[in-house]
């Protein structure tokens, strides 16, 4: 049980480092700070385990260039990214061909594909939440439900429990 707790706490800690400090630092600095981890356990990884890359024996002739390939991998990903970073390029995705005038068909077909996709998507998302929602007596006002998604209903009745609720039959 000691375990559990400990890993628990830690796992709290980490999240909120993660969530609630990291966003707000800078890129440069989280590029350094994670270089500065990587050749930290790089040297913590080399000094646990090797023992076990001396006794291997097959790639004995291959095993003197592994670090080279290795920090050239990672230094030239880091200099990409800042490349990437200070360059201001606004995407990194390919411009395409296709023409941006009103009547292209192509154009045309691929919004209407997204639009009925996700017109359904949604509709199937809602209609599922709604019947969750009235088997679990969140809605007893099936046209109520239907006019306004229960997926949107859901932070007014955490919110605020007694004005939204009392006129739904909830409190």
């Amino acid at each position: 049980m000691e375990f559990f707790f400990s890993s628990m706490a830690i796992l709290l800690v980490s999240a909120l480092i993660v969530f609630l400090i990291l966003p707000r630092l800078g890129a440069v600095f989280l590029v350094s700070l994670s270089l500065l981890l990587l050749v930290g356990c790089l040297y913590s990884h080399y000094s646990l385990f090797g023992s076990e890359y001396r006794y291997s024996t097959w790639q004995e002739r291959l095993k003197w260039f592994a670090p080279v390939v290795m920090y050239g991998a990672v230094a030239l990903g880091v200099i990409m990214y800042l490349g990437y970073l200070f360059t201001g390029t606004s995407s990194p995705l390919p411009t395409s061909n296709l023409s941006t005038d009103t009547n292209n068909p192509v154009i045309d077909a691929i919004n209407n594909t997204a639009k009925v996709a996700n017109d359904t998507a949604v509709g199937v998302v809602n209609t599922v939440a709604n019947n969750v929602a009235n088997a679990v007596g969140l809605g007893n006002n099936t046209t109520y439900n239907k006019q306004n998604n229960v997926l949107s209903n859901l932070g007014g009745i955490l919110n605020t429990p007694k004005s939204n609720n009392q006129n739904r039959g909830l409190l």
